[in-house]
């Protein structure tokens, strides 16, 4: 197939020459709860411009000599520190931390190069690990781990901020120059806490033009609540980047919004963090994400620590010809078409086909006929272990795939959750369908999540389908209608994704149609459960309020 499009991560790097540090493209920082209160796992993945200089002490060793066992984050460049946030304890410091590269295939890895062919080989050499090839474009992504001991810091205060600076942001920078880098993470010590992993990458390049929706694709190991919102990028420790006009934190790049009146805001999804918006023109941009985690502590909603996403947008205007896959999600053989979040009670299996499928281009002479396609998940079994169950299994035989197909990738994912699984958080995953171009592959991906709720008990399904719930997703007034139970004497109750009843009616009365119009604005946006309940069987429907 064609070109470059929307999804395809391929970073346009303009005119850079050797500088005096390693040039850091994006960056995520998470933190994992030990046995011991004061000792954390810290995960640290930078994203490094492969043309600009080695990121480690020891990579100029030439090819094939070369290694990353010894790269760490005081070799790296960075500069780490261990700062009070509490009041009375702000901004002193308490140590610093070193973390060491992750070692094995994880790290070095291309990003570019994913969507390569294998003839097309990238410039990057990670470490000098391998031998390079001649593309020009590279992003090599490398991960330091390690533990960090909090001991130092003064039992009444609680929060913390770990921080990492150092090196320069990456020179192709449009927006805000491209000064030092600097991001944090701040943890509740007081509290066993983790933070929430991302399972994409901080990198995208977009089609210019073209409306977007960047998935953060957050997974939290105690499904706490989380919040979002848009904050500076920094240089230092409370020093925001130094942006060019116009653009601002609030204006961070050029897309179809503010400051022209008439036109939609950057906008962000309370319930996932996705950020929506229309590129304009071409920009290499980097936003930093705050993410916050919120638990309910003694009946009061608590902060419990906060993580940044530092990542960088870029925007193509070639993006004419090789479409990307269209990842379809059907849930009992429907595919409802945008739907990627589900509702499922615990103790019940919820399976999902996944498929990942090319798009033809009629409007090329000749037309272009769509590609095969790879479908793959992020597992996320390895990070939330209530879905440590949780199967995707191909819904064909490998062995036979060039010979009877399918050319569009499929997969079955199933998952029956357990009692802890119940949170009004749900539980996401992400899948990435790949088509087969060459030289460039075209990939999307998409973030799938499921919602438990608790299963009212004493009540058990009866031919279900009989009872009729429409519009779903719905936004205000929803029709129930039940003409085919053939009866008027019933108990309607609708019950929110933690069992509570939100709403009550016992019917003795003859409905016009055997309808009834129940206006829900009231109600929060979230999955719910209609019952409803006769003297000769139980009747239910998930219902979806946005």
């Amino acid at each position: 197939m064609k070109n470059l499009f929307t999804n395809v991560i391929i970073f346009l790097f303009l005119g850079l020459s050797n500088c005096e540090a390693a040039q850091i493209n994006a960056c995520d920082m998470s933190y994992q709860a030990t046995s011991n209160k004061n000792i954390y796992k810290i995960t640290v993945k930078v994203y490094r411009d492969c043309s600009a200089e080695a990121l480690c002490t020891g990579c100029e060793i030439p090819f094939p000599n070369g290694t990353t066992s010894g790269c760490n984050l005081n070799n790296a460049g960075f500069t780490t520190a261990i700062i009070g946030v509490d009041k009375g304890f702000e901004g002193i410091n308490y140590g610093d931390f070193n973390l060491n590269i992750v070692p094995g295939i994880a790290n070095g890895y291309d990003i570019v190069e994913f969507q390569n062919c294998e003839k097309n080989k990238s410039i990057c050499t990670n470490c000098n690990t391998r031998r390079p090839g001649t593309f020009s474009v590279g992003v090599e992504v490398y991960i330091f781990e390690g533990l960090v001991d909090l001991s130092s810091v003064p039992s009444n205060c609680c929060n913390v901020a770990l921080s990492i600076s150092g090196n320069n942001r990456n020179k192709s920078l449009t927006t805000f120059l491209p000064e030092s880098f600097y991001t944090e993470c701040i943890i509740n010590k007081c509290l066993v806490n983790s933070s929430p992993t991302f399972s994409n990458d901080a990198l995208a390049t977009i089609c210019s033009g073209i409306d977007y929706i960047f998935e953060l694709n957050p997974i939290d190991p105690d499904g706490d609540s989380l919040s979002y919102k848009i904050v500076p990028n920094y240089k230092a420790k409370g020093v925001p980047v130094n942006f060019v006009a116009p653009y601002s934190e609030k204006y961070p790049f050029p897309y179809y919004g503010p400051p022209s009146p008439n036109s939609l805001d950057l906008t962000i999804d309370p319930l996932t963090g996705n950020i929506g918006f229309r590129p304009l023109g071409v920009f290499v941009a980097n936003i930093n994400m705050e993410v916050s985690q919120w638990r309910k502590i003694n009946n009061v909603n608590t902060l419990v620590g906060i993580t940044y996403r530092d990542l960088q947008i870029n925007t193509t205007t070639v993006c004419k010809t090789n479409k990307v896959p269209i990842i379809k999600i059907y849930k009992d053989g429907i595919w409802n078409k945008g739907l990627q979040s589900f509702y499922v009670a615990q103790g019940k299996q919820i399976c999902l086909d996944i498929v990942a499928e090319d798009q033809a281009d009629t409007t090329t002479n000749p037309p272009v006929e769509a590609d095969t396609t790879e479908l793959k998940w992020n597992n996320p079994g390895l990070n939330n272990n209530v879905m440590a169950n949780a199967s995707f299994t191909r819904n064909y035989i490998l062995e036979q795939r060039n010979i009877n197909g399918p050319k569009a990738d499929s997969f079955k994912f199933c998952w029956t959750p357990p009692v802890n699984a119940i949170r009004t958080q749900p539980h996401t995953f992400t899948v990435t369908g790949t088509d087969r171009n060459c030289p460039k592959k075209a990939y999307s991906t998409k973030g799938i999540n499921i919602t438990v709720g608790q299963w009212p008990l004493g009540i058990n399904e009866v031919n279900s389908e009989l009872l009729k719930v429409f519009p779903n997703p719905v936004n205000n007034k929803v029709v129930i209608n039940y003409e085919a139970l053939k009866t008027n004497h019933f108990e309607l109750t609708i019950i929110d994704g933690l069992g509570k009843e939100v709403y009550k009616l016992e019917n003795t009365e003859i409905h016009k149609n055997n309808e009834l119009i129940i206006d829900l604005t009231i109600l929060s946006k979230g999955h719910y459960t209609v019952l409803f309940k006769t003297n000769f069987g139980n009747y239910s429907q998930k219902l979806l309020k946005e």
